[in-house]
């Protein structure tokens, strides 16, 4: 009976122990997500100044991917493989969504380790960004550096901007 008792005590133990970790992590991945994921309430004109500002830090430099990319099949507007390698790395994947049915716009900050171990397809609202659809590999994009990935504008009002910095 002793040795009974002491075997259902060992399997509570575990899978208190299991419960735990669980909450552990659901809580760590929570905390990653509020960190991570910003959604805004916002206007089109607030939405419209928000892209604005975050599309003149490059200036006339034309996005890797365009609307005629998304739409019309794979393709990358500039060759990759032929830009120069960057001294600066790039730490992390930003995106900007604005969804004009929701009145919001959603901020996304991704991690590069997280896009090398990750799924290689993002889906951004109705549009799907997809690494391996359009060419485009993760170590290609460390190697160029900081750069506009995509700036896109749907007849909907819909609209994204993806860059790495």
């Amino acid at each position: 009976m002793a040795k009974a008792r002491t075997w259902i005590i060992a399997i509570l133990a575990i899978i208190g122990f299991i419960v735990i970790c669980l909450v552990v992590l659901a809580g760590v991945g929570t905390m990653w997500m509020m960190r991570h994921i910003n959604t805004t309430p916002s206007t089109a004109t607030q939405a419209v100044r928000t892209f604005e500002q975050e599309r003149a830090r490059f200036g006339t430099e034309k996005p890797l991917i365009g609307l005629e990319d998304i739409d019309n099949g794979p393709g990358v507007q500039r060759r990759i493989d032929a830009m120069p390698t960057s001294p600066t790395k790039p730490t992390e994947m930003a995106i900007l969504v604005w969804d004009p049915d929701q009145e919001r716009t959603v901020r996304i900050a991704l991690p590069f380790w997280m896009l090398k171990i990750g799924k290689r397809k993002i889906d951004i609202g109705s549009s799907a960004f997809d690494f391996d659809r359009f060419r485009i590999d993760v170590n290609d994009l460390e190697r160029i550096g900081p750069k506009l990935i995509a700036d896109i504008q749907r007849p909907g009002g819909e609209r994204v901007l993806v860059w790495t910095r």
